[in-house]
């Protein structure tokens, strides 16, 4: 049960998440060159999640990824913090990603991604200054939910609501835990995800 206005939903986005922990090295602005600012890094870490967010959004989606809003994985950056004084490259920056993946695409492949690519930005970082990381501590991870052909869930909750129509969300659900343990999995509840949060 989740808010579906008891509509049939036969497949959701899965998602992971991450705590990014940038550790840099404190000098004054004025010997900028001579720190590392782990807000300056962390925006090099966000840009990337804007270039792959307009490169996914450009692709040409497939035909399941195309019953999705929006039809596309999509990694967002929620809050940032981090920095001493505007006069002190920052020592410290935290932000969370999240990563809504498509259920036809491998989420690990998504996480090695952006591992990569951290992993760049941190080999930069520590060019300069040794004793500078990025961390990344796991925050959830939530299996997508596939469309079932025939499924057992899909056609009882039918038979009850009357509801014909397809439909997915992007939204994540304890539905792919229960798919990926041999159940037939369908979602249907009272409300809208639009009043959730």
């Amino acid at each position: 049960g989740e808010p579906s206005m008891m509509q049939a939903v036969t497949g959701h986005k899965g998602g992971q998440g991450f705590t990014v922990h940038v550790k840099g090295f404190e000098v004054h602005s004025s010997l900028l060159p001579y720190g590392v600012s782990a807000i300056m890094e962390a925006a090099r870490i966000i840009d990337w999640v804007n270039d792959t967010n307009t490169a996914n959004q450009d692709a040409p989606p497939t035909d399941l990824a195309a019953m999705f809003h929006p039809p596309f994985t999509t990694l967002h950056v929620g809050n940032i913090k981090g920095g001493t004084a505007r006069n002190i490259t920052a020592k410290d920056c935290w932000f969370d990603i999240e990563m809504r993946v498509l259920p036809s695409e491998d989420k690990a492949v998504w996480k090695q991604h952006f591992i990569d690519h951290v992993q760049k930005v941190e080999a930069a970082m520590q060019a300069k200054q040794p004793d500078t990381e990025v961390v990344l501590e796991p925050l959830f991870d939530v299996p997508g939910l596939q469309p079932e052909e025939d499924g057992a869930a899909e056609a009882l909750v039918r038979s009850i609501t009357g509801d014909n129509a397809t439909h997915v969300v992007s939204y994540g659900t304890e539905a792919g835990h229960f798919q990926n343990a041999g159940y037939s999995t369908v979602i249907c509840g009272p409300g809208d995800i639009a009043q959730a949060h």
